[in-house]
């Protein structure tokens, strides 16, 4: 093969580090050029747990995981849906004030995201601080359902 430039391995990338031999020690020889032998080895009774093929899987870290699923709505979204809410009969309105109750139309929490120029009386079961202030402030007041937070 003296003058070939490729000594019968076809490209030149084909002989180069371990590209077909499905890489260097266990990392995917198992999936893929030597998984008879593996199986071999498992059915004669040698299982290696560092030899099993398939996916891990992945534990989330337990500050990400939320204990409970909330239906939230903020501030801005409920001045602006406000209207729309008494046009639907889920909300009262009396001279400039309006009362809803969250409850109903499934909402858990107010959330203090944005402003609020109407009165409104709230009842929910939790509202963050911030919601509580800007409420307050415009005139209106919630109403917590459970004192938690």
């Amino acid at each position: 093969m003296r003058g070939r430039r490729t000594h019968g391995y076809g490209r030149v990338g084909q002989h180069r580090k371990t590209g077909q031999h499905a890489g260097r020690g266990k990392t995917t020889q198992w999936k893929k050029s030597k998984k008879s032998y593996y199986l071999k080895q498992k059915e004669l009774g040698f299982p290696d747990p560092d030899w099993d093929i398939g996916k891990r899987g992945f534990k989330r870290p337990q500050d990400l995981i939320r204990i409970y699923q909330t239906n939230t709505m903020n501030v801005k979204d409920l001045d602006k849906s406000i209207e729309n809410f008494v046009l639907d009969k889920k909300a009262t309105k009396s001279g400039n004030k309006y009362n809803i109750n969250l409850n109903e139309i499934n909402v858990q929490k107010v959330l203090g995201r944005g402003e609020i120029n109407k009165t409104i009386n709230v009842t929910v079961n939790k509202a963050s601080k911030k919601a509580i202030e800007k409420v307050e402030a415009a005139g209106g007041k919630i109403t917590l359902l459970s004192q938690r937070e």
